[in-house]
């Protein structure tokens, strides 16, 4: 599979929030389209991204692994955002990646394969980079009901937790404060 220079300049962390955020708006566009569906929308959703717009996506289950990837993704940024939940890895164990140590030492994706399972490859390979990265901590998914956006936290102190506090975040202060002023028979106290 061929690489768009475009793409070329995509880090790691820019690789990992781009497949993530497939799939589903923000909080208040609930109804955007899977861009992951089948190999069309995602052949479509590559070449937005600069990529070579005739990219093999292979069969529906390369494409499936390329969503277990971003499921995996978005996992990782939940619970770097203090999220307990569960992460399973090993749909992605069939990933060929291959190591090399030249100019320096990295993961790349390995051997023949379609877009999808390159794509897929990438990101594992991204994920297992992260934790060395400047990114290990910035990587976040936000934890809104029906969100999880991913996002990179460019706070200075690295404390951002929601994708938009106008929305997601303002929705939780809103439901944090109104549990807050309710008894345990489920009325309301008077302030």
């Amino acid at each position: 599979m061929a690489q768009s220079p475009a793409l070329l300049n995509l880090d790691d962390t820019g690789l990992l929030i781009a497949l993530a955020n497939t799939g589903h708006g923000t909080a208040e566009d609930s109804t955007a389209p899977d861009e992951l569906q089948s190999a069309q929308t995602a052949q479509d959703w590559w070449s937005t991204l600069g990529g070579e717009p005739a990219a093999d996506f292979g069969t529906d289950a390369d494409v499936a692994l390329l969503r277990a990837a971003r499921a995996l993704v978005r996992g990782v940024g939940l619970r770097t955002n203090g999220v307990d939940v569960a992460l399973d890895a090993g749909v992605l164990a069939g990933l060929p990646l291959a190591f090399t140590v030249d100019p320096a030492p990295t993961l790349s994706p390995a051997g023949e394969r379609s877009a999808a399972r390159t794509l897929a490859a990438r990101a594992a390979a991204a994920l297992i980079r992260l934790p060395a990265g400047a990114d290990a901590k910035r990587l976040k998914a936000c934890p809104g009901p029906g969100c999880a956006w991913v996002f990179r936290d460019a706070t200075r102190n690295g404390a951002r937790r929601w994708c938009d506090m106008a929305a997601c975040g303002n929705r939780a202060k809103a439901a944090a404060f109104r549990a807050r002023g309710r008894q345990p028979d489920g009325q309301t106290v008077a302030r």
